[in-house]
């Protein structure tokens, strides 16, 4: 069974090139363009990873990723922060939230794959 990504950006280039670029490696992806359209896929689905940014419209990726970790069905889902947003300070907020990744953009999507697979690994060790 393939993994099912979900990749959160308003920027449609960044999300399309990297969504079709899982898909061709055999992963399930889908897709949202804002931080509430997010949270609608991401609440009754069972992702295996999350791609999220940071600045989103209708709510931004830091309250998207604390929503996530609140509630039982996403608070163990691996969740990478994809920003373009530099510095420690946003890196260091995410981590607290409890994003697992923070990854600059721009990001090629071979990094980010090394990224999702390193994540999904590790998940599947705890899982045993």
């Amino acid at each position: 069974m393939p993994a099912r990504l979900l990749i959160v950006d308003d920027f449609e280039d960044a999300r399309e090139l990297y969504a079709e670029y899982f898909r061709q490696r055999g992963f399930e992806v889908n897709s949202a363009a804002d931080g509430e359209a997010a949270l609608h896929l991401a609440l009754p689905s069972a992702y295996d990873l999350i791609i999220l940014d940071l600045a989103l419209p209708r709510m931004d990726g830091i309250a998207v990723l604390r929503e996530l970790r609140s509630h039982p069905h996403t608070a163990a889902t691996p969740i990478i922060i994809l920003s373009a947003s530099v510095g420690e300070e946003p890196r260091r907020e995410t981590l607290r939230a409890g994003a697992d990744l923070f990854l600059e953009k721009p990001c090629l999507p071979d990094e980010l794959e090394k990224a999702v697979l390193g994540l999904l690994q590790k998940r599947m060790a705890r899982q045993g």
